[in-house]
């Protein structure tokens, strides 16, 4: 385990202090996404726990009951169920405005931190370049330097320096493609949780002001 340790800061050493930010932002993008995992899987629970009691308590008029239930699981269903709920005198236009306002608040405290992955995603090969580019200048002026000063080429030093800097775009990337993939499957996780929001709070919004019925259409008999 020491020798573990001891090659990884050998490794970020090398890369130079852009390795550092690198190593940070794999660091923030893990805890960014356990931390929205967990949050995104608790309110797929508590949808499941509220949806039932909840319709059943408004399809009954026990409209108290159905505030206390939202309360007693405090999550984004529960916010829109209690939105309708206290605007349930408007008009179904009026219900669904406040609701679809509620909602854009409830979205982005879902969506909290996946936006920081995604950009982890794209700094982190930038870094990476900014690195390898910082690292070719500093090899490519000790050259010069050396040259001027009368010394020959040495082409050992010079793929020792180049594969040196290569080491922060190789980190980069690294960081960048896990990333990425993360961001993309709490992004379409989000999607279908909210899809089955939409689906729930819609179902209360009939319930307390049903969609006016379509009138039917009386079909002509083919003339002979």
């Amino acid at each position: 385990m020491t020798d573990f340790f001891t090659s990884a800061l050998d490794f970020l050493a090398k890369g130079g202090v852009l390795m550092i930010f690198i190593f940070l932002c794999s660091i923030a993008a893990i805890v960014f996404f356990i931390e929205r995992l967990i949050a995104l899987n608790t309110a797929r629970r508590q949808i499941a726990q509220l949806s039932k009691p909840l319709r059943e308590a408004i399809e009954s008029s026990q409209y108290e009951r159905a505030m206390t239930l939202c309360d007693s699981h405090p999550c984004a269903l529960g916010a829109l169920a209690q939105t309708a709920l206290k605007h349930q005198q408007r008009t179904r236009e009026g219900i669904q405005e406040a609701v679809s306002d509620e909602a854009k608040i409830q979205f982005s405290k879902l969506e909290r931190f996946i936006p920081a992955i995604g950009i982890i995603a794209s700094i982190s090969p930038l870094l990476g370049l900014l690195g390898t580019v910082t690292g070719m200048i500093q090899v490519f002026s000790k050259l010069a330097d050396e040259y001027a000063a009368g010394a020959h080429a040495n082409p050992g030093m010079l793929a020792g320096g180049i594969w040196e800097a290569l080491l922060t775009t190789a980190a980069g990337l690294c960081v960048a493609i896990p990333a990425f993939l993360l961001h993309r499957f709490l992004s379409s996780k989000l999607d279908r949780l909210w899809l089955e929001l939409e689906s729930e709070s819609t179902q209360i919004i009939d319930i307390l002001a049903p969609p006016p019925e379509q009138p039917k259409t009386k079909t002509e008999k083919p003339s002979k």
